[in-house]
């Protein structure tokens, strides 16, 4: 039995005075616990194993939603957050004792990550190494976003219950920086949450009666009131879809829609000043000279495929008497951040590096630009690529490392320019005091052409006017330099590569180039068994000119031997070496490691951007009526007082019909237009459509010609079930082609409701 009534003013059928809309559990449970997660999930990739963070937080995120919801039936509000708190708390200490932080031991450990962790996220290098102290913080975080968002669900207003989700997002997203890849999925979780807690409320309060006195009730038979056959079936498809559409345009449309996007976010870490990592040694460039004199004390056992060259410390902050190494090391896990940008045409290495006992300082050796290591509590410098033990000394470590090993031709480097930022004026700085003869050199040998000719003629003028001397006693300031260096055309004096790789930084920075110096080790001598020895007579010095698009490029710039027994001194992969003609010719033919070998870094094809765009463009307007579609037809059978969405029941109804080509002009009569919409199906279906349509039919025409008519809840949901059932028996009755482009159709986005 169906009623329509006419009740008294501000009360529907079946709705006690003041009655809320009643929530469903299930996808409000959902809902919210896709809202509290987004963050979670889109702060996961900034850390170096993120999986672990991908499966935490969702968690956390559902437990807070669950318990909350247990606890808010129960209790007052102000005791909620209290009550919940045990379980995150008692989280941090499982991690305490799995992912060991700082502190020493798990009580220890927990007490510091509760205090600390904020600060230990903004400190630690990028990708964030996983610990106690490092997931903390997202955790609690995770853990409050779900409880406030259930609170704000309990005051009916599903809107704000996403509030809190979102806020997180974007602190997710803010303190992950450049890091992370964009957070297109953590916009689609919310999003798709966004529907969910729509679909969790059931209907508005009915409007309220405008006055005059009720006339008897008119009844029809159509089946018990409290059941809609099909009704939950179809509304779980519709939120399903329009779910997996908004989802679908959010994750795929987003990334293509913004493929041109080129602003980058700003990195919170370079907010933060990271402590400083104490050293033994304050310039290691002050043991080659020392070295050099004694040049077979080993150092070093390397493993690798193939003789590989390791880079230990880089020098960037010149005094006017030494050279001081990059500093603000911040912790990092295994997986190092990647340098931006990545050398260009690199080939990923590998070894294993056992270190013996003369190696000074925590300084790591690593294999170019290094990206994992397992060594543990280490610090990273991200401009330098330095990597150094936070506790202790490196004498004694073994440890695998790889890194990129890059590839600079010197045909692509013609073109390059160095940056004009102020980061950059750092590595041009040349203190008071600087000797006239650096100028002089420079005004000479480099003159004023493209920054890398410059670069290379320098280089070029080391190698040659100079000679290797291991006696050189050590000593690198401006003193040192002056009486090394020779005047332009004459013969200069020796030195090793601590003296050779300071005169080029000088040199480069008084020809206005941003430079540095770097201390590393060759390849050493074949130990056997896949080993090789690497001594301190292998330690070698060199210097770097940072290029844009390229990053820092190595330059050789130590002379040849002075004598059969002196020490041969090479660079790691430099691209200054006039003699490598060979490596000219392949650059300029574009052979090399990789497939995009000829291109410089970051070129595209021309194509790519338009064609992604275009796709884009096409997906996002494809889904737009479907999603367009559905959301209207939400808001006819969902939205608004049983009146208005028994009107709307009517509305879908008739565009169903003029989808399939059946004229319906204004005049045309309800027991009209529910004849042509029985004629439709097939014979055997037919009376009983109409039959089902009846009441929509006697529903539309009370509302229609009644004073101040009133219709009951029940009788609107009916009225919503029995249009999906004729739609969808409708659609069935379509050619499959038609079927499948049924919500595709643009038109009923146009018609107007009559």
């Amino acid at each position: 039995m169906v009623t329509l009534t006419r009740e008294r003013a501000g009360v529907a059928p079946g709705e006690a005075d003041g009655e809320r809309r009643v929530p469903r559990p299930f996808p409000a449970v959902a809902g919210l616990a896709l809202a509290a997660s987004a963050g979670g999930v889109a702060l996961a990739p900034g850390y170096a194993t993120p999986v672990p963070v991908q499966v935490v937080l969702p968690v956390c995120a559902l437990l807070a939603v669950v318990v909350t919801l247990a606890a808010r039936a129960r209790l007052r509000p102000s005791l909620v957050v209290p009550v919940g708190l045990p379980l995150p708390l008692a989280a941090v200490v499982v991690c305490a004792a799995v992912l060991p932080g700082q502190g020493t031991g798990v009580v220890d450990s927990t007490v510091e990550a509760l205090l600390h962790s904020g600060a230990r996220i903004l400190t630690s290098a990028a990708p964030t190494p996983l610990s106690v102290d490092t997931l903390t913080a997202p955790l609690l975080a995770t853990w409050l976003t779900g409880v406030g968002s259930v609170l704000l669900w309990h005051g009916r207003r599903p809107a704000l219950a996403i509030l809190p989700g979102l806020l997180w997002l974007v602190g997710a997203v803010v303190l992950n920086g450049p890091v992370a890849p964009p957070g297109f999925p953590s916009i689609g979780l919310v999003a798709v949450a966004s529907i969910l807690l729509m679909s969790a409320v059931s209907d508005e309060r009915s409007s309220a009666a405008v006055g005059g006195s009720p006339p008897a009730d008119l009844e029809v038979e159509d089946g018990d009131p409290g059941t809609v056959p099909g009704e939950r079936a179809g509304r779980i498809l519709t939120t399903g879809l329009v779910t997996v559409l908004a989802a679908a345009v959010t994750v795929f449309g987003g990334p293509v829609l913004l493929a041109d996007w080129e602003t980058r976010p700003h990195d919170p870490r370079a907010s933060v000043t990271p402590p400083l990592a104490p050293e033994d040694a304050l310039n290691p460039l002050g043991h080659l000279s020392e070295w050099a004199a004694e040049p077979d004390v080993p150092l070093l056992t390397v493993r690798s495929e193939e003789p590989v060259e390791l880079r230990w410390v880089a020098l960037a902050d010149f005094t006017g008497t030494t050279w001081l190494p990059e500093g603000g090391y911040r912790a990092a896990g295994e997986v190092l951040p990647a340098p931006e940008p990545a050398p260009p045409h690199a080939v990923r290495v590998g070894a294993e590096v056992v270190v013996g006992d003369g190696l000074p300082g925590g300084w790591v050796p690593v294999v170019g630009a290094p990206h994992t290591i397992d060594l543990p509590s280490v610090g990273h410098d991200a401009r330098s690529g330095v990597v150094v033990l936070r506790e202790g000394r490196v004498a004694g470590a073994e440890y695998a490392v790889t890194g990129d090993v890059g590839d600079w031709r010197p045909t692509e480097l013609t073109v390059a320019h160095v940056p004009a930022g102020a980061e950059f004026d750092r590595y041009r700085e040349l203190p008071a005091g600087a000797p006239p003869l650096l100028n002089d050199v420079v005004a000479a040998v480099s003159g004023q052409g493209p920054p890398y000719e410059r670069a290379r003629l320098i280089a070029e003028y080391l190698r040659e006017s100079h000679h290797f001397s291991p006696e050189t006693p050590g000593g690198h300031g401006y003193a040192h330099i002056a009486r090394v260096l020779a005047p332009p055309g004459g013969q200069g004096g020796g030195g090793t590569s601590e003296q050779f790789a300071s005169a080029f930084a000088l040199l480069a920075r008084a020809a206005g180039l941003p430079s540095r110096v770097v201390v590393g080790f060759g390849p050493g001598d074949d130990a056997g068994d896949g080993a090789r020895t690497v001594r301190t007579g292998d330690a070698v010095a060199w210097g770097e000119v940072y290029f844009e698009g390229f990053g820092w490029v190595p330059f050789s710039v130590t002379p040849g031997e002075e004598g059969e027994d002196a020490p041969e001194e090479t660079s790691t992969g430099s691209a200054g070496e006039d003699d490598d003609e060979e490596a000219e010719r392949q650059g300029a033919q574009g052979g090399g490691a990789d497939d995009s070998a000829g291109r410089s870094p970051g070129r595209e094809d021309s194509w790519t951007r338009p064609a992604l765009f275009a796709g884009g463009a096409l997906i996002v307007l494809a889904s737009a009526i479907p999603t367009a579609r559905l959301i209207r037809r939400w808001r006819r059978l969902r939205s608004g007082p049983p009146e208005r969405r028994v009107l709307g029941s009517w509305w879908e109804l008739r565009d169903a019909l003029r989808q399939c080509g059946v004229p319906l002009p204004a005049g045309r009569t309800v027991g009209e237009t529910l004849a042509a919409a029985g004629d439709l199906l097939p014979g055997s279906d037919r009376a009983g459509t109409r039959d089902g349509l009846l009441p929509l039919g006697r529903a539309v025409n009370w509302i229609g010609f009644a004073e101040n008519a009133r219709v009951s809840r029940e009788a609107a949901a009916q009225a919503a079930g029995t249009v999906r059932r004729y739609s969808s028996a409708l659609r069935r009755t379509r050619s499959r082609a038609r079927r499948a482009l049924w919500w595709f159709d643009p038109r009923p986005l146009f018609w107007r409701a009559r």
